[in-house]
């Protein structure tokens, strides 16, 4: 009888070629930028480099910009001096039986400027005040005498110094902040920022 032919065992196919041909190679950003329409491409290129161009034009703005008027120097302590002495000025000028509009008018610029915050806002504010005091000090001036005149004298002379001390803070401040506002109007996203702060009238 002839030999028996050798039966070998089926063997199994290696299965992994067969789970890698399987499994989906995971899609890069390239492959998945391919998928992208051109003119969609393109606007969110477009839309990415203005946003870019507009965070590289704010950071370079606040970097020359300098630090908030209201915190720099003795500027919080000239204004709240500046306020009293206007205050000082009301209480002597309220002897002289002056019409009541005069006295509500400081009434008004102080509480104006106790609320700026700004350096542009509070050289409006001062402004106001300045006008105001500087008219009831002319008409309590021509009613008042004696000991009040004085008192009103010094009253004044003390609101006027506190002015200079704010006029001396708010151009060392705007010699800096001239160089934000010259930086400001050379970007081309300026429409989108805020136009830096500056001390008015000085």
């Amino acid at each position: 009888m002839a030999a028996a032919a050798t039966q070998q065992a089926p063997q199994r196919a290696p299965k992994t070629a067969d789970r890698k041909a399987q499994q989906k190679k995971p899609e890069g950003v390239k492959e998945k930028l391919g998928r992208i329409p051109r003119a969609a491409g393109m606007a969110i290129m477009a839309v990415l480099l203005v946003v870019s161009l507009f965070v590289g034009n704010f950071r370079a703005l606040q970097n020359a910009t300098p630090t908030a008027f209201l915190r720099q120097g003795d500027v919080k302590s000239i204004v709240e001096d500046r306020i009293d002495a206007a205050q000082n000025v009301q209480t002597v000028a309220q002897r002289a039986g002056l019409d009541a509009a005069l006295l509500d008018a400081v009434d008004d610029a102080v509480d104006a400027m106790a609320g700026a915050k700004t350096a542009r806002d509070i050289s409006r504010a001062d402004q106001d005040l300045s006008a105001a005091v500087s008219e009831l000090i002319d008409q309590a001036g021509d009613a008042l005498s004696g000991e009040n005149l004085t008192m009103l004298t010094r009253a004044a002379d003390s609101f006027a110094e506190q002015g200079s001390f704010l006029r001396q803070e708010a151009r060392a401040y705007n010699k800096e902040a001239e160089k934000a506002d010259r930086l400001y109007d050379s970007l081309p996203t300026k429409f989108l920022l805020s136009e830096p702060d500056m001390y008015e009238g000085i």
